[in-house]
């Protein structure tokens, strides 16, 4: 029975990552076959291409933790591979819970027309300012990212390999102040802004329905994407991000999943990165025309050849 709920962990994972792999690697190669070609990338994409990258490179790391943690190897890699390990998927997969936000912040200045100081000022430097937000996300990611290496530590009072490859984080009150504090800023705050800005796009078209124009044009230059695909595409985005990070903050509450609550969490946040490349693919126009392109070339390419 152990070994096959093992199975069924490992495929779980394999069928879960790869997805997310695909769709985000997908994304990248999408954008940055664009940026190759023209030599720039609108604002809606560079942060497109940001979100997926931060979510392909979470996967990537969650690769050998998965190994490690559902395998019982750390008594051969030690407590090192998970500080290593669990800093670099927090330091990346952070970043993508303020990508999102910013994606629906900008469409949301982007879309919503109005005679707002702040919405003119940042409508006229949308460039540069998306740029100075993708840099402190990062920096501001790294800095709460760090403090976590400081509450990893194997278990030297147990017997049982699983318990202490398993329970490796530190019980004490710091780390829960920590994991609130990190929480707080990475989870909620970026959930804030996301809920304003699709609040606030949704009203105004509900409001100005029949006078909008293609303004989203000046995102991504596509003329198929219209304000109103743009608002169920985030507010996707928006339903999805709180059904996986509500999981993720269930899961940690529940005792009966014990050692393996983890695995579910981590799953989860694949969950959300295929789910979140899936909804970016489908919603925006040029992406979901080349993966047409693609299928479409893979079809013709398996028809066989007739004499």
């Amino acid at each position: 029975m152990a070994n096959m709920f093992l199975i069924l962990q490992l495929v779980a994972v394999f069928i879960v990552v790869s997805l997310s792999l695909l769709g985000s690697f997908f994304i990248v190669f999408a954008n940055l076959i664009k940026f190759q070609s023209s030599g720039v990338l609108q604002t809606g994409d560079l942060i497109i291409t940001c979100l997926a990258l931060s979510n392909r490179l979470t996967d990537v790391g969650q690769v050998p933790w998965f190994l490690v943690y559902i395998l019982n190897l750390c008594n051969n890699t030690g407590e090192d591979l998970y500080k290593a390990v669990d800093f670099f998927i927090t330091f990346f997969n952070k970043p993508s819970s303020w990508f999102a936000a910013w994606l629906c912040l900008i469409y949301c200045v982007k879309i919503v027309k109005v005679n707002w100081r702040t919405f003119l000022k940042l409508d006229r430097r949308i460039s540069s300012v998306v740029k100075v937000l993708i840099a402190v996300t990062m920096v501001g990611c790294l800095a709460l990212s760090l403090p976590i290496i400081f509450f990893i530590q194997l278990q030297s009072n147990t017997t049982s390999i699983s318990a202490q490859c398993k329970n490796y984080y530190i019980n004490e009150n710091s780390f829960y102040v920590y994991a609130a504090f990190l929480s707080f800023f990475t989870s909620f705050l970026p959930l804030a802004i996301m809920l304003a800005s699709s609040m606030t796009i949704v009203t105004f078209l509900c409001k100005h329905s029949r006078k909008m124009t293609n303004n989203y044009n000046a995102i991504s230059g596509s003329h198929g994407d219209g304000p109103a695909a743009v608002a169920k595409m985030i507010t996707s985005l928006i339903v999805l991000y709180i059904l996986c990070t509500g999981t993720v903050f269930a899961l940690n509450n529940l005792v009966v999943l014990e050692g393996n609550v983890l695995v579910f969490i981590a799953l989860s946040c694949s969950m959300y990165s295929a789910g979140c490349a899936m909804i970016l693919i489908i919603g925006t126009v040029k992406l979901r025309k080349k993966c047409k392109g693609v299928c479409c070339r893979g079809n013709r390419t398996e028809k066989p050849k007739h004499a």
